[in-house]
């Protein structure tokens, strides 16, 4: 009894002290947040998009306005345990699915030698002064305290005086729990007993009896696909709902276009069709550019803001857009050609921007013709 009381004691004692911890110590709540937005095929396959297109796209350096591919340790592998596509897939999805990321400074004697992206759930922000405008942040990770100074802060969405960023899931919740509720509730029309696949239907006044009996002849185990025979006025009735109606094909295909329209990218890359819509290579093509510049830019600028942070004084990060801007190859050439006869581009920096070996006298620039 003695060791109960003690245990009780310490318990009581142990959550007296948890509900005094200032905010930023203690740990966030658990509750549940709902339904997992990736559980829903289209959430997935977008997220997927998203951390495909961003960690796929080449970072260069650029110093004195000259942009030179990445040397930096930091910028060519941020996380040493892990691939640098794997810690931009990781940034790109808490953007996506919390609308913040916390990126851990991992330093020693003063400088910094490896980036960890923390999971956003577990980070809590708290101001530690009155001012909105200049706060003075302190970020709660497993306990232990960190400054603005130990941790980076990205956001999807800045919104002034709030201290966490706002991302397109959570600012569109009920739709995200419309769609799961859509599927469950397709997923339960044909898994629950207690709907009605069809019906026998009798024209005549019948008995208890007379009704268990004729159940039980349809329903007869051993001859799943034999004759049925119906007598005494019975009609088998199925219900009035087409196969569309069946699968919620109406809408599965609203849901996979506001998830697509939520998350910025072109439905023809999520295998969404719109109605109306006329599919052309051009429209295509210009809806990626269109992705490229509205979609893919508000996640791989706060990476480039994360970079500009980690390089020496005077050099900057920069992602290559030009390949998710022009993705036909004959453009592609079409833009270089224009870019060495005009001298904007030499051959070799035209070769090294496609992944090839220098050619000999590559290097000067083409001479325009002076018009006689």
């Amino acid at each position: 009894m003695k060791f109960f009381s003690s245990a009780r004691k310490l318990f009581k004692r142990d959550a007296k002290a948890a509900a005094d911890m200032p905010d930023g110590v203690r740990p966030p709540s658990r509750e549940d947040a709902g339904v997992d937005p990736l559980t829903l095929s289209t959430v997935f396959r977008g997220v997927q998009i998203l951390q495909t297109a961003v960690s796929s796209l080449p970072v260069y350096e650029v110093k004195g306005g000259v942009r030179h591919p990445a040397s930096d340790p930091l910028i060519l592998q941020p996380d040493t345990r892990r691939s640098r596509r794997d810690f931009i897939s990781d940034i790109v999805a808490s953007l996506a699915l919390d609308g913040n990321a916390f990126i851990r400074l991992v330093s020693f004697a003063g400088r910094v030698e490896s980036c960890e992206v923390l999971p956003p759930k577990l980070v809590t922000v708290t101001r530690l002064n009155n001012d909105p405008a200049a706060p003075k942040l302190r970020y709660s990770y497993n306990g232990v305290n960190y400054s603005a100074e130990q941790i980076v802060h990205m956001k999807f969405l800045n919104v002034p005086g709030q201290l966490r960023g706002l991302g397109p899931i959570g600012a569109a919740r009920q739709e995200i729990d419309a769609a799961a509720a859509a599927k469950e509730c397709k997923a339960r029309f044909y898994n629950d007993s207690s709907n009605i696949k069809a019906y026998l239907h009798s024209t005549q006044q019948i008995t208890q009896d007379e009704a268990k009996a004729a159940k039980d002849a349809w329903e007869k185990p051993g001859t799943p696909g034999g004759v049925k025979v119906l007598g005494n006025g019975f009609e088998y009735v199925t219900p009035a709902m087409k196969a569309e109606d069946l699968q919620f094909l109406a809408t599965q295909k609203f849901d996979t276009t506001q998830i697509a329209r939520l998350l910025g990218i072109p439905a023809s890359i999520m295998l969404a069709s719109v109605e109306g819509s006329n599919l052309t290579y051009s429209n295509i093509e210009q809806s990626w550019i269109e992705f490229a510049d509205y979609t893919l830019s508000a996640y791989a600028g706060e990476i480039e803001e994360l970079f500009n942070r980690l390089l020496p004084r005077g050099r900057t990060a920069v992602f290559d857009w030009d390949s998710s801007r022009r993705t036909d190859m004959s453009e592609r050439l079409a833009a270089y050609k224009t870019a060495i006869d005009a001298g904007i581009y030499t051959i070799n920096e035209v070769r090294e921007r496609e992944g090839l070996a220098p050619l000999p006298g590559g290097d000067q620039p083409k001479k325009k013709e002076i018009e006689q």
